[in-house]
């Protein structure tokens, strides 16, 4: 299993068998995310906590790329 991906398990014990970022991958990405942006303006922090919109858009297509042929 990747660093960045788990399969969901709810409140019963029922797992998902789609993959999903994990807290660490959560973590990462809004880092990753948040540095490009730093890195564009040249103002550190500068995107600090501002990141939400284009965070769930990338969390879409990666969930759509490593979950591609997982029926839902």
């Amino acid at each position: 299993m990747s660093v960045y991906f788990d399969n969901y398990i709810d409140e019963e014990g029922e797992v998902d068998e789609k993959l999903t970022l994990n807290s660490n991958g959560f973590a990462c990405l809004t880092e990753d995310i948040e540095s490009l942006v730093d890195k564009y303006t040249g103002v550190e922090d500068s995107s600090f906590m501002k990141c939400a919109d284009i965070r769930l858009g990338v969390m879409d297509l990666i969930h759509s790329i490593i979950n591609k042929g997982v029926q839902s």
